[in-house]
């Protein structure tokens, strides 16, 4: 090779910044990541590629030694989108195996061929579900079998098949013609050579690529594209699945429980300025079981979003929205906090719950 891996990596620190874009709770701050130097070198490098006529004659070599079998996977790159090479595909006719890939770096002198396999995986079901109820997404952190719960479990439901599809290298004989005639038009227009997938599989530190985070990219991430997954995943490396529950099969006690905490967040998330910009999507997580204390913390918060209310719909319904605060701090007031909420507070809920959900559909009032 052309270079050892410290000069790989030297190269990919060029263009992706060492020790930025992870937030405190593990997520990647893209907005942290796209204000670096080091992506607007990648962008650079994106744009600059994309004028490059060695690429456009090489694709039309390729498209005339195989018509209608090619496919252009680098069109964004004149906007500085994502990947670092040139992509694109050819779907061989009559081949026993999936579409080849090419992928051609414009960040360092290689390029890579690969096709994909995939691989099914049988996981045990998580002990959690979600469900879909008065227009709250809830996540329930209870197995899906527990009929405190569900009224009827499903037991096929407790493992599921997980189709995850990884690259491969092994390429079928009858794909070798074609990718040895490729190989030797992309090695002669861009004087680079194959990078061998133990070398492009190598974990690089301390970088953010795409949704990889650090300890998850790889050299094949950086120097060439993040959409795919570059080894084989084992099953310790996919996540086991949750279950989706219809509203219509939860108990009656979990109902009672989901109605009240519906309420709640119907009227904190209508107060809420940043749930209605639509900038993010909240889903309400829950064991199942209704705690005092956890929905006087929510109360309030209310009060505070009431003084004054900021959101279009709160401002609007203010003064139905603090007497339906009120009316559930005294019904919270005088329960006990035992044995689930009493029938008078689920009761309130429900009633207020057809009101308002009405209200909120277009439709219902027009």
């Amino acid at each position: 090779m052309k270079h050892n891996l410290d000069e790989l990596l030297d190269i990919v620190y060029r263009y992706y910044p060492r020790g930025v874009g992870v937030t405190e709770d593990g997520d990647i701050d893209v907005q942290r990541c796209i204000e670096t130097e080091e992506h607007a070198r990648l962008v650079a490098a994106r744009v600059q590629a994309s004028k490059d006529e060695r690429w456009h004659s090489m694709l039309r070599r390729i498209g005339d030694r195989f018509p209608g079998m090619l496919m252009n996977h680098s069109l964004h790159l004149p906007g500085g989108g994502c990947d670092g090479c040139y992509s694109f595909r050819i779907d061989l006719p009559g081949s026993t195996g999936e579409p080849l890939w090419f992928k051609v770096s414009f960040l360092a002198p290689y390029y890579i061929v690969h096709s994909s396999r995939t691989i099914e995986i049988i996981k045990k079901t998580r002990e959690l579900f979600s469900v879909e109820f008065r227009d709250v997404r809830f996540i329930v952190r209870q197995s899906p079998f527990d009929t405190r719960y569900i009224s009827r479990p499903d037991d096929r439901q407790k493992f599921s098949t997980i189709s995850r599809s990884y690259v491969t290298f092994e390429l079928l004989p009858d794909e070798q013609p074609c990718v040895e005639w490729i190989s030797r038009d992309i090695e002669a227009t861009f004087g680079c050579e194959r990078m061998p997938p133990d070398v492009g599989t190598v974990i690089v530190p301390d970088v953010t690529a795409g949704l990889g985070l650090p300890g998850e990219v790889r050299l094949f991430d950086c120097l060439f594209s993040n959409q795919h997954t570059w080894v084989q995943p084992s099953p310790s490396d996919v996540p086991a699945p949750g279950v989706n529950v219809e509203a219509s099969n939860l108990t009656e006690s979990l109902i009672a429980v989901l109605s009240v905490l519906a309420t709640l967040y119907h009227i904190l998330w209508t107060l809420m300025p940043e749930l209605q910009s639509g900038s993010c999507y909240c889903v309400a997580q829950t064991d199942g079981n209704l705690r005092k204390e956890e929905v006087m913390e929510v109360l309030s918060q209310i009060r505070v979003l009431l003084e004054p209310p900021k959101t279009s719909r709160g401002i609007a319904a203010k003064r139905e929205l603090e007497a339906a605060t009120s009316e559930l701090e005294a019904l919270v007031a005088s329960w006990d906090g035992d044995d689930g909420p009493p029938a008078s507070m689920v009761a309130w809920a429900s009633s207020f719950l057809a009101r308002w959900l009405v209200d909120s559909d277009p439709e219902a009032s027009s």
